[in-house]
């Protein structure tokens, strides 16, 4: 979403509504009557530190910040080179692990009906590299510097003024935004302990809350992160009606980037885009 239409956002709720802390959130610290709101940014894009930071300040407007600590292996999110490289490559198919991909009229790469962007959802990091290195002429054509706003992350300086701020809170987001369900057990368990103890050194503090990179999660691996320090797990949607009763877990409502602001106020205030 744009810096105006984020700025209308947060003139908009904290003039209406009420706009509180995770923490207070998890608290119940609630107004009645009234909507209460906290907010959660995943990722860790520069965006998040370059537009979104200043305004929440000048309306004193409290928020987590989910950090994917794949910065220490490159400076963006798979996701993100490979949309960019997708969309503004002249090449109509590529070879991905022996598998021929070809563009779709969205422009995307898909081999046997699925895109390859699904495919690498499931790739184990080793793998993943080598999207990389298949679009690594094309990256550089685009040029990378003229989309930065889109995938450029923080680095660890601007990740620890953000820990340091009173206002917000970092929390971790896995290392490199694996889907944690598809990837083997123990890789998924190795990325969401790296990237406690990368952010944990980064902020030196304690970073007590993990947000499930795409939302996806099981029993298995939210059992693990409390055993390994995480008090508080942030979803997409619960997977049973048993898992929403869990105190320590909260699903979240996604922002619409291609409705109006008036629109995601009445799917915001109805709880659902459907």
């Amino acid at each position: 979403i744009s810096k105006v239409f984020f700025e209308e956002f947060i003139k908009h709720i904290t003039t209406h509504y009420n706009v509180i802390s995770l923490d207070d959130f998890y608290q119940k610290k609630f107004k009645k009557d009234t909507l209460n709101i906290a907010l959660t940014f995943d990722d860790g894009y520069l965006n998040n530190y370059t537009y979104a930071v200043p305004i929440l300040e000048k309306y004193n407007v409290p928020a987590c910040f989910y950090i994917t600590t794949v910065h220490e292996k490159a400076p963006y999110l798979w996701a993100d080179f490979l949309d960019l490289v997708s969309y503004h490559t002249n090449r109509e198919e590529v070879v991905l692990e022996r598998n021929l991909y070809q563009k779709n009229a969205k422009k995307e790469f898909i081999w046997n009906g699925v895109s390859m962007k699904n495919v690498a959802k499931a790739l184990p990091y080793n793998v993943l590299k080598l999207i990389y290195e298949v679009f690594e002429d094309d990256w550089k054509a685009l040029p990378p510097e003229k989309f930065e706003d889109y995938w450029k992350l923080m680095n660890a300086e601007q990740i620890k003024e953000i820990a340091d701020n009173p206002l917000f809170t970092i929390g971790a987001h896995g290392e490199t935004h694996a889907s944690l369900i598809d990837i083997p057990e123990e890789e998924a368990k190795q990325e969401i302990l790296n990237s406690k103890k990368q952010l944990e050194t980064i902020c030196e503090q304690q970073i007590t809350e993990f947000a499930f990179p795409f939302g996806y999660y099981n029993k298995e691996l939210a059992t693990y992160c409390k055993e390994i320090g995480f008090e508080r797990l942030l979803l997409v949607d619960y997977n049973t009606k048993q898992d929403a009763k869990n105190e320590a877990w909260k699903n979240r409502f996604v922002m619409n980037p291609y409705i109006s602001m008036e629109q995601q106020l009445a799917c915001l205030l109805k709880g659902s885009y459907f």
